[in-house]
């Protein structure tokens, strides 16, 4: 199954004391990249999410951010900041001997002072992290995944329709290239009637004529060419990472469809040639985003 490289993929694990959410974001790349954002006392979790992932993805460069959200309903217990308390109270003491201030101080005015009340919440272990990021992740992967190939069977569908447009150029080129020998053929004829004898002229002509049709003969490139689209078609049907090969195979009709240009001596089938290349080059840019 044919597959993109870019996607977004989420996943959320959530438990009584707390929601982790993972989002994984994947763009095109030759190789595999992890990009995390973990807490750095995170490590162990880190190396746990890149060979979780590398089991899901081949290519692609994937950014991974994780956000742990703590409920406040898993407050175990309330301590009371008494060193700031205390720096406020001396503050404020000191503000009263040059301001005339009597006011008394109130509940709100204590809870409001930033960081007096310390909420000591559960500790979570580090293999309940594990496991809640494993879940995460795994429905992330799978989200990113299903994206990838909604994407992958479109470009499938772009590239079938790619190469229905090539075989139809190289059909012209086909159809056009022996005009090439023919037109050859006459202007020879014309050419040597001015210079030789006439009762010369047919053994010299079917000498020049051979060895300039087998120097413009494109027949084995045309018939290289066809292969290349059998194998393309096939390729898009395998069930494994395709991008390279594909790849591979659009350098191999460039350079058949090159070979072609160089020897092709016919004008109709010049202009094929360009709108070959042009297709070509649309077709690897399609390519380039695939896993």
């Amino acid at each position: 199954m044919v597959r993109s490289m870019t996607g977004f993929g989420r996943g959320v694990t959530t438990t009584d004391d707390y929601q982790l959410t993972v989002e994984v974001r994947s763009v095109n790349h030759r190789f595999l990249e992890i990009q995390t954002k973990f807490p750095k006392e995170w490590l162990e979790i880190e190396l746990l999410a890149k060979k979780l992932l590398s089991q899901f993805v081949i290519r692609g460069k994937l950014d991974v951010v994780v956000n742990l959200k703590i409920n406040e309903q898993s407050v175990s217990n309330v301590q009371i900041n008494w060193p700031l308390i205390d720096a406020y109270k001396n503050a404020k003491e000191q503000l009263e001997n040059v301001l005339p201030l009597k006011e008394k101080w109130s509940m709100q005015e204590i809870f409001s002072i930033e960081n007096a009340i310390i909420y000591e919440k559960k500790e979570i272990s580090i293999e309940e992290l594990k496991s809640a990021m494993e879940h995460a992740l795994t429905e992330a992967a799978n989200n990113l995944v299903q994206m990838r190939e909604r994407e992958g069977q479109q470009l499938a569908s772009v590239l079938l329709q790619y190469k229905n447009d090539l075989e139809e150029q190289i059909h012209l080129i086909r159809k056009f290239s022996p005009n090439a020998v023919s037109k050859y053929r006459e202007k020879l004829i014309n050419r040597m009637k001015e210079i030789v004898d006439s009762n010369l002229i047919d053994e010299r002509i079917l000498a020049e004529v051979a060895i300039y049709a087998d120097r413009v003969d494109i027949s084995e490139e045309l018939d290289r060419l066809e292969s290349h689209f059998q194998q393309l078609t096939e390729t898009l049907n395998e069930d494994t990472s395709i991008g390279r090969k594909l790849d591979f195979l659009m350098q191999e009709c460039l350079r058949e469809i090159n070979t072609i240009g160089s020897k092709n001596q016919s004008s109709d089938a010049s202009f094929a040639v360009v709108q070959a290349k042009t297709i070509l080059e649309k077709m690897r840019e399609q390519i380039q985003n695939i896993e």
